[in-house]
């Protein structure tokens, strides 16, 4: 465990070094919250609720969906499609460690760094400018063990769409596709509740809700007392399955690396 705790840190204090990109970052999400607010304001101009869901929840819903962006809410990376297309994945598989702890760890760090500083000052704006809720610690701490068992399931489904690229000859444009799904079924997007009942159902079987739209809708008060722990158990038993395929995914490319002469 020490060792992945090294490794976590050290990807949390690399990150630290694209100060630029975390501005630009914020600058962007500052740009979209902005912008899809005003679409809210104008779809609640006569007042009243829409699905549920007030004016100022569908605010506060906006920045935190792009607060989360970073930390896998609406976005995937491609790390490992880039180390198997160098090949320097075969050095990372030989290596005395866990390969997929190893990028657990690595993308942890760097996360947990986007959700303290992008995340974090991306709501302060919607906090100051669109007066965003403030929530208490009783809604903030649930919230807070959703996101981090988030970023887990997140960077789970990640690392078996990554490692797909063992068996393609280019597996970026399958990224993005998977990842326009993710966003759209996960509630980054629009909030599920706005979606018809037929699309509604279709996002309550898939694992990307437990991603972006279980967390957002705890900060918000609309899953309280039970109905958080069985959020948090939905999210464990995603987690608990996508590890397993990650896992079984990982030995596969591990046999086809070794037949292919490493």
């Amino acid at each position: 465990m020490r060792l992945y705790f090294e490794i976590g840190l050290r990807a949390f204090r690399r990150a630290t070094i694209y100060r630029s990109a975390y501005i630009a970052g914020i600058l962007t999400n500052a740009f979209f919250g902005t912008l899809i607010c005003f679409m809210y304001q104008a779809l609640y101009g006569s007042g009243g609720n829409v699905a549920g869901m007030s004016l100022h929840d569908a605010i506060t819903y906006v920045w935190l969906t792009q607060s989360l962006i970073s930390v896998g809410g609406g976005w995937m990376s491609t790390d490992i499609i880039q180390t198997i297309r160098t090949g320097e994945i075969a050095n990372d598989m030989a290596r005395p460690w866990s390969f997929f702890g190893y990028w657990l760890s690595r993308s942890f760090g760097e996360r947990l760094l986007n959700l303290i500083l992008r995340g974090t000052l991306t709501y302060l704006i919607g906090v100051l400018y669109f007066r965003a809720a403030i929530p208490s610690l009783e809604q903030f701490t649930p919230f807070l063990i959703a996101v981090l068992l988030s970023m887990v399931l997140s960077f789970s489904f990640g690392f078996i769409i990554n490692m797909i690229a063992f068996w393609t000859i280019d597996a970026t444009s399958m990224v993005w596709l998977v990842n326009t799904i993710m966003m759209f079924f996960s509630g980054f997007l629009l909030p599920l509740a706005f979606f018809p009942a037929p699309l509604a159902a279709i996002a309550r079987l898939l694992p990307f809700q437990a991603i972006t739209s279980l967390p957002v809708l705890i900060f918000l008060g609309k899953i309280e007392d039970i109905a958080i722990l069985n959020s948090f158990l939905l999210q464990l038993f995603w987690i608990v399955l996508l590890v397993s395929v990650s896992l079984m995914i990982q030995r596969a490319a591990m046999r086809k690396l070794v037949i292919q002469g490493g």
